[in-house]
């Protein structure tokens, strides 16, 4: 038997960028090759690149995009924590992957690319 292809289905569909439930299937968007769906609203406030970015992240490191918003974030709390523990653990300082943390973390707390490069700038110009 052929399933129904309604445009709004009883099946849920989530964005894999934000998580938010998609109900209108015309509103779903291709991520890019295995990533996933996009709502219409991140389809728009984000760039293809970042789409792919951030769904690559999630699904290496878990969580979604603002997922830890109501909490409080600080770049320079956060790199700090993440050095201590390296150093703590004798781990070498690899700075690719530190970024690579933050960038995720940021994301979770609901901080997009854009808002993360300028708040190094911030950090590297004091």
């Amino acid at each position: 038997m052929i399933g129904k292809s309604d445009s709004k289905s009883s099946h849920s569909v989530k964005c894999g960028i934000c998580r938010v439930e998609i109900v209108d299937r015309a509103q779903i968007y291709q991520a890019g090759i295995n990533l996933g769906v996009v709502c219409s609203d991140c389809y728009r406030h984000f760039s293809t690149e970042d789409l792919e970015m951030m769904a690559n992240m999630f699904i290496a490191y878990g969580g979604y995009f603002g997922m830890l918003k109501d909490s409080d974030f600080s770049l320079v709390k956060t790199l700090e924590n993440v050095l201590k523990n390296a150093l703590k653990e004798k781990k070498v300082i690899n700075t690719e992957q530190i970024n690579i943390r933050l960038m995720h973390k940021a994301l979770l707390h609901g901080i997009s690319s854009e808002q993360y490069i300028q708040n190094l700038n911030l950090l590297v110009d004091d």
